[in-house]
C-alpha cells in the first residue's frame, strides 16, 4: 500500500454522517438545494437535503488524468464536489452565492453601498470583521488627550500612528467624505506577509514595516490578540497583549529602555495617563507572558506565522484537523526548490512535492479535517511568492468556506491582486 493509500486510509466515522440520518423536522430548508455539498455536522444539523437519499451509496470517486495536471499554476482535485466549486479566477462558485447573504454581498463594480449611519456597522462592512470593544475604548482615551490630531498623538514618544480602522473613525468624527470602494478599505494597510486573520491598527518604522494589529482565528470572533509583525524581519506574528491599552504599554516599556531623560519623563506621563484610564474604565491589562501561554494552549498547528491557527476539532473523534506529512522546515525547503527553479520544465518537477501536499488536504477536506487545508494554505502565503498566489487562494478559499470564514477568502483575493513587498524610498505605498 503506498503512502497516498495510507493517508486515505485514515478515513473516519464521523458524526456529520450520523446527522444525514437524523430527524429533519423542523429544520430550514438548504438554500443550495441539490448542489450543496457541504458535509460539515453543523450544517447538516441545521439544515434539510429532501434530495439525499441515506441510504444511496456513495458515488465512486473519480480517477484524476494526471495529463492533464498543471503544477503549481493550478490546484487539481481529486472529487467531484471540488471541482464544482473550482472557477477560473481561483475562487468558489458556492463561496460567491453564499457571499449574498454576508458582509460583503453590497459590493457592485467593487464598491459597497452607501456607509450607515451607525459607526460600528459602517466599520463591519468596510472591513467585513467586527471592531472589538477595546477599540472603540483606545479611540476613548487617545481623544481625552488629544482631539484635534489623534491619529499621530504617538508619533513623537513612541514613533506609532493610528491606521486602518482607526482612520475610518477619524474621518466619520470629522463628517468627511469617505472613500466606498472596497478594496481600498480591505487592503488599508495590509503588509506583504499579513493572513486575512491580521488586521492593521498601528503602524511604526515603516523603513522596516512595523506594525500592529488584532489576530482573529474567524471573521465573527473577537481577536483572539494583537500582535506586531515586522515585514523586512519575515513573517512571524508576535502575539504582543490581549487588548490596545496592554499593547501601547508594552511598546512605553520598549521606549523606555532606549529614551533620553527629556523622553523618559514623556512616556512616563503616558503610561500613567494609560494605567488611570484603564483602570477608571474597567480595562484589564495582562502580561504578554499569559498571553503567550493562553494561545499555545488553544492552537492546533504553529505555521510559518509561529502564532498558531485555531480550528473546531471534536474531542471524541479528533475530527477537524490533520498534521501535514511533512516539517515545516522540508515544506519550505519545497517551497524554495520551487522558486529557485530554472525553468518551466524545472519549475514543474519541483512542484510534485507540494502537489502530492494538495493531495493530501484533498483527503483531510473529504473527512471533515479542514484544519489541515488551513495550515499548508497559511504557510505558503507566509512563505511569499507570486508562484504561489492560485495554489493559496485554492487551498485558503475551500478551507474558509468549510470553517464558514469566508469574510477571509473575500479579503485575501483583495490583498494577491496587489500585494507587494516593502518598497525601498516609498514606504507609504501602503497608504
Amino acid at each position: 500500500m503506498d503512502s497516498k493509500q495510507q493517508y486515505r486510509g485514515r478515513k473516519r466515522v464521523t458524526s456529520d454522517e450520523e446527522s444525514l440520518g437524523a430527524d429533519s423536522k423542523g429544520k430550514e430548508l438548504c438554500k443550495y438545494g441539490k448542489n450543496c455539498y457541504r458535509k460539515n455536522s453543523y450544517h447538516l444539523q441545521k439544515f434539510r437535503h429532501p434530495h439525499r437519499d441515506q441510504s444511496a451509496k456513495p458515488e465512486p470517486e473519480e480517477v484524476q488524468d494526471e495529463s492533464k495536471t498543471c503544477k503549481i499554476s493550478s490546484c487539481p482535485t481529486t472529487t467531484k464536489e471540488y471541482k464544482e466549486l473550482q472557477s477560473d479566477n481561483g475562487t468558489h462558485a458556492v463561496m460567491a452565492e453564499q457571499e449574498k447573504d454576508s458582509p460583503s454581498s453590497g459590493m457592485v463594480n467593487n464598491e459597497f453601498p452607501s456607509s450607515p449611519l451607525d459607526v460600528k456597522e459602517n466599520l463591519q462592512r468596510k472591513f467585513l470583521v467586527e471592531m472589538p470593544e477595546d477599540f472603540y475604548q483606545f479611540w476613548a482615551f487617545c481623544q481625552s488627550i488629544c482631539q484635534q490630531n489623534t491619529l499621530v498623538l504617538f508619533k513623537e514618544t513612541l514613533g506609532l500612528k493610528l491606521v486602518g480602522p482607526f482612520e475610518l473613525l477619524d474621518q466619520t468624527s470629522k463628517e468627511n467624505k469617505i472613500n466606498s470602494k472596497s478594496e481600498i478599505w480591505l487592503t488599508k494597510w495590509r503588509f506583504y506577509y499579513d493572513p486575512p486573520e491580521f488586521q492593521t491598527v498601528m503602524v511604526g518604522d515603516l523603513r522596516k514595516g512595523y506594525h500592529i494589529g488584532y489576530f482573529r482565528d474567524a471573521p465573527k470572533d473577537v481577536p483572539a490578540f494583537v500582535g506586531s509583525n515586522t515585514e523586512s524581519e519575515g513573517c512571524t506574528i508576535t502575539p504582543m497583549a490581549a487588548n490596545l491599552f496592554c499593547a501601547l504599554r508594552q511598546e512605553i516599556f520598549v521606549g523606555l529602555k532606549e529614551a533620553d531623560a527629556l523622553k523618559k519623563g514623556q512616556l512616563m506621563a503616558l503610561e500613567k495617563q494609560l494605567e488611570d484610564w484603564a483602570s477608571k474604565n474597567g480595562v484589564l491589562i495582562e502580561k504578554q507572558s499569559q498571553i503567550l501561554k493562553r494561545r499555545k494552549k488553544q492552537m492546533v498547528a504553529k505555521t510559518f506565522y509561529e502564532c498558531g491557527i485555531v480550528v473546531p476539532v471534536n474531542s471524541r473523534t479528533q475530527v477537524g484537523y490533520r498534521k501535514i506529512p511533512e516539517t515545516n522546515d522540508k515544506i519550505k525547503k519545497i517551497c524554495k526548490t520551487i522558486i529557485e527553479s530554472q525553468d518551466l520544465s524545472e519549475q514543474n518537477e519541483n512542484s510534485d512535492a507540494l502537489q502530492e501536499l494538495v493531495t493530501y488536504v484533498q483527503y483531510a477536506n473529504d473527512e471533515s479535517d479542514y484544519g489541515m487545508g488551513l495550515e499548508l494554505g497559511l504557510d505558503l502565503l507566509a512563505f511569499g511568492g507570486e508562484i504561489f498566489h492560485t495554489t493559496v487562494l485554492h487551498l485558503l478559499g475551500v478551507a474558509y468556506e468549510l470553517l464558514e470564514r469566508t469574510e477571509f477568502a473575500v479579503i485575501l483575493k483583495a490583498h494577491l491582486k496587489q500585494r507587494h513587498r516593502l518598497a525601498a524610498g516609498n514606504a507609504e505605498y501602503y497608504h
